[in-house]
């Protein structure tokens, strides 16, 4: 977790681009809620995790002076993935906290599916955080023989 931290205090602009994508993508889920997310809006949801892979991969490459390991990149992929996931679905529009909020003042029904669910997606996050992670390593590697 310190590491993620670093590397995103070291990349400072990419950081906020991305924040100010998951931003976006929080926005458009607001917009366009109909008793649910629409289909297009959840597969551009599972873009957060992926594209998290992909940054915090890229960010942990290697350099002349430090060979990074494939372990920690696809670790802090994971990491990256799970966490993107999870705060979404946290804060978003009919999410965990909405939910908990109507389940407390005894309205709601759905707070038990609302942490299954949570917890599914959680797994995508990770996936498409590890996906993302090992396309980034592909292209370095790519990259590299391009180069060499």
């Amino acid at each position: 977790m310190r590491k993620l931290w670093q590397d995103i205090r070291a990349h400072k602009r990419a950081a906020m681009l991305f924040l100010v994508y998951w931003l976006a993508t929080l926005v458009i889920i607001l917009i366009t809620w109909d008793m649910g997310i629409p289909f297009p809006v959840v597969l551009l949801l599972f873009t957060v995790p992926l594209i998290a892979g992909i940054l915090v991969g890229l960010w942990r490459s290697s350099t002349p002076e430090h060979t990074a390991r494939f372990r920690d990149k696809i670790g802090g992929g994971m990491l990256a993935g799970l966490l993107c996931t999870e705060i979404t679905f946290l804060v978003m529009k009919g999410g965990i906290v909405e939910e908990l909020i109507v389940w407390m003042q005894g309205g709601g029904q759905r707070f038990g599916e609302m942490l299954v669910f949570c917890i599914v997606a959680g797994v995508f996050g990770i996936i498409l955080g590890f996906t993302g992670a090992a396309v980034a390593s592909i292209m370095e590697r790519f990259r590299n023989r391009l180069t060499a």
